[in-house]
C-alpha cells in the first residue's frame, strides 16, 4: 500500500508553519502538496531530499551512459526494455525508440550538469505527443498531408529595444 502525500493549503503553511511542515516530514515522500487558490500547486520539501533526487538522477544517467559506451548491445537490449518504463513507447518505430533513449539519456547528462532535472521533462512530452501521433492514423495522415494552397506572406515579429 502507497501512502498519501501529505496535503495543506499554502494559507496553513502561513499560519501554522510548525504543524504543517512536522506533516511534511511524517509524509511518506518528505514532502508536502501546497495548494494555492489562483496558481499551481507548490511541492515543499527538504533541500537534502531534493539534493538526494538529483543524484539519483546523475548516478542513473552516469550508469546507463557508462553501458551504453562499453557495449554497443546495451543500445539494443535498452530499446527492449524501455516500454516497461514508457509503454507508449511502443507506438513508435523502432529506430525512433533508439532516438528516443539517446536523447533521453543526453539530456538526462546535461540536465544534471545544469541542476536542473526538470529540463528532461518536455524531452518526454514531446516523444509522447509522437507517439500518439503515431498511435493515430487519422491524425499522422492529416499531419502529413500537404497543405492546399498559398496561405499568403508571413510577416515578420516586431522586434522590442529597435
Amino acid at each position: 500500500m502507497t501512502a498519501m502525500p501529505a496535503e495543506a493549503n499554502l494559507s496553513e503553511l502561513l499560519q501554522k508553519p510548525k504543524d504543517t511542515i512536522a506533516r511534511m516530514q511524517g509524509s511518506a515522500r518528505r514532502g508536502i502538496t501546497l495548494h494555492r487558490r489562483d496558481d499551481e500547486d507548490l511541492y515543499l520539501t527538504t533541500a537534502a531530499r531534493a539534493e538526494e533526487v538529483v543524484q539519483v538522477v546523475d548516478s542513473t544517467t552516469r550508469l546507463f551512459v557508462a553501458m551504453m559506451k562499453s557495449d554497443p548491445q546495451v543500445v539494443e537490449i535498452l530499446t527492449h526494455v524501455f516500454p516497461d518504463a514508457f509503454p507508449w513507447v511502443r507506438f513508435l518505430p523502432e529506430p525512433a525508440v533508439r532516438e528516443f533513449l539517446v536523447e533521453f539519456v543526453d539530456t538526462a547528462r546535461a540536465a544534471v550538469d545544469l541542476d536542473n532535472v526538470a529540463l528532461l521533462a518536455p524531452v518526454v512530452a514531446a516523444w509522447k505527443s509522437t507517439a500518439e501521433v503515431y498511435a493515430d492514423p487519422e491524425l499522422r495522415e492529416a499531419l502529413l498531408k500537404s497543405p492546399d494552397g498559398d496561405f499568403g506572406p508571413v510577416e515578420a515579429p516586431e522586434v522590442s529595444g529597435e
